[in-house]
Parts: C-alpha cells; structure tokens; sequence
C-alpha cells in the first residue's frame, strides 16, 4: 500500500515536471513570436518613403507634347550596426524578397523598380529598370552604393522603388503649371483611386546566420494630388519582429 503511494507521488512529481516543462517552452514560444531575434549584429534603422510624380523615360517638361505620367514611391531602408552586439560581423547580403502587391489602385498599373545602375540619379522610371522578378539583393562592401546594388558590410541603405504607370499623359501648355502631385488632380484622377498596397520580406544575411522580417507598406503615403508630394520616415521600427531563418 505504501509502495502504491509513493509510486503515485512520483507519477505525479513527474507529470508535474512534464507539464512545466511544456508551459515553459510554450511561454518561450510566445515570447520569441511577439518579441522576435533581440541578438541580432544588424538592425532595421528607419524606412524613409517619398511619394510624387515623374515622367517615364523623361523629365516633365514643356518640351514634351505627351508626358506620360507615373505615380512614384521610392522607398528607401536604412540598416545599422546593432551597438548590443559586441562581436565582430559583416553583411553578406541584404534581401527585399517574396514582393507582393496586396491591393491594387483603381487607376494604373503598380510595377516594382529597381535604382538606376548607369547615371547618377536614384530612379529612372523606365522599362529597362523594371524589375521582374520578386526579390532583389544588395551585396555587402566596402561602402554602399545602390547603383551598383551594394551596401557597406558595416550597415547603409538600400532602395527600391513602386511605380503606378499608365495614369495617363499630360500637356504641359504654360510655364505656371507645378510640376507634382497636384497634376494627378487636373487629370481627373484622385487619391482613392492610385491608392495601393505592397509587401515583401526583408532579409539580413550573415555569415552563418539569416534573419527576416515582413512589412507592409499603403502607398502613397499622403494625398498628393492636394500635398503635391510627401516623405514619410519611419523610425520606430519596433513593430517589425525579425526572426532567425535556416541558411
């Protein structure tokens, strides 16, 4: 009978340290979900977006009979050295990946671009810088430089840009026109209808190690056809939870 009781106990004593265990490791779970990787080498610093209007292939100008209007959204992500992380790291690569748009404007067509690679300008909205694949990849350097898609291994920026095209043309007839956002209104389209939706993953690589995060983005980010054009910075880049990936 004795020997039954102690045997009960220790059943009990051990499903105990079971069920602790488990609750444990759920907790751990749950925390690492909310709160994400916190001994990463690098960090997602802020995400500036700058939203107005260009011409395809060309600037707006007077010159121009048809100015092929484009509804353009560079967005610009800066990357920094964690100053937690007290060993030494470099950048292998930076990747913008798995890109989605996830609403669609009323008005035009949202293409994805990459910066320009030959001038000496951030973006050219034309057909040959169009990116047609869903990701692309900054390589780690010496410095960075986002024509030749490189970030310094240390923490830099990289770019890329949303574009809504075929809006529509527009005549340039006096020299008193302003060259923005408000032009979208004298062509009869509005706000609501070129608003439009992105997402992709963003990617840290290391050697040995791979952290990735989601953001979402609503695009542009303020009513340019009355504010002509804007620029959002983000800095409180908390709520992006990056979590370590299998290399």
């Amino acid at each position: 009978m004795e020997d039954s009781r102690k045997d009960k106990i220790k059943t009990a004593i051990a499903a105990g340290i079971v069920l602790l265990l488990i609750l444990t490791a759920i907790a751990i779970s749950i925390k690492y979900s909310v709160e994400g990787e916190k001994s990463m080498p690098f960090k997602l610093s802020k995400i500036v977006i700058g939203s107005m209007v260009v011409s395809e292939d060309n600037g707006i100008s007077i010159e121009n009979k048809e100015n092929r209007i484009i509804q353009n959204n560079g967005i610009y992500i800066e990357i920094k050295k964690n100053e937690n992380y007290k060993e030494t790291a470099v950048i292998d690569e930076i990747e913008i990946s798995n890109i989605q748009i996830t609403k669609q404007p009323q008005k035009g067509e949202v293409k994805i671009y990459i910066p320009n690679t030959t001038e000496n300008k951030k973006f050219t909205y034309s057909s040959e810088y169009i990116l047609e694949e869903n990701s692309l990849k900054y390589i780690g350097a010496n410095k960075s430089n986002t024509t030749t898609l490189e970030i310094n291994n240390q923490g830099g920026i990289i770019a890329i840009a949303f574009g809504n095209t075929n809006l529509g043309t527009y005549n340039l007839d006096n020299q008193e026109v302003i060259i923005d956002g408000t032009m979208l209104k004298n062509m009869g389209i509005t706000d609501e209808e070129i608003k439009f939706g992105v997402k992709f993953d963003l990617i840290i690589k290391t050697k040995g190690k791979k952290f990735k995060t989601n953001i979402n983005l609503d695009l542009p980010t303020e009513e340019i056809t009355t504010t002509g054009k804007s620029t959002l910075e983000i800095t409180d880049t908390s709520k992006y939870v990056f979590k370590r990936e299998k290399n």
